[in-house]
């Protein structure tokens, strides 16, 4: 994967993320085939899931589909997956690439039996 790659990547994510909502596992390959490896592949990650979710939003308070609720769910959620990125930031930094490779890939392999088994 070369980094010219990434705009015609991004257009096809957010298509796909108008359409499925969360694109992380369809990324995640393509981050990994560039050689990002533990923080910066989080951190490429956060920043277009950031974009993603940012003009998400604008386009949900256009709609009036964001209601007061919606918003204080996101806000609580937002503050503990703060918390919970400052805790694996930790263990990130004591993960070997190997031992981080391997952990996605198990979690890409988890998260597509859910999908296959329990979405229905």
């Amino acid at each position: 994967m070369r980094l010219v790659h990434f705009p015609l990547l991004g257009a096809v994510i957010g298509v796909l993320s108008a359409i499925v909502v969360t694109t992380g596992p369809v990324m995640t390959p393509f981050f990994l085939a560039y050689g990002l490896r533990r923080g910066a592949f989080i951190a490429t990650e956060a920043v277009c899931t950031f974009g993603m979710h940012a003009t998400r939003t604008i386009a949900f308070a256009r709609y009036a589909l964001l209601t007061w609720e919606t918003v204080a769910i996101g806000a609580v959620l937002g503050g503990t997956t703060f918390a919970g990125s400052w805790f694996a930031r930790r263990l990130l930094d004591r993960m070997s690439d190997r031992a981080f490779l391997a952990l996605v890939e198990i979690l890409l392999a988890l998260m597509g039996l859910q999908f296959l088994l329990v979405s229905r």
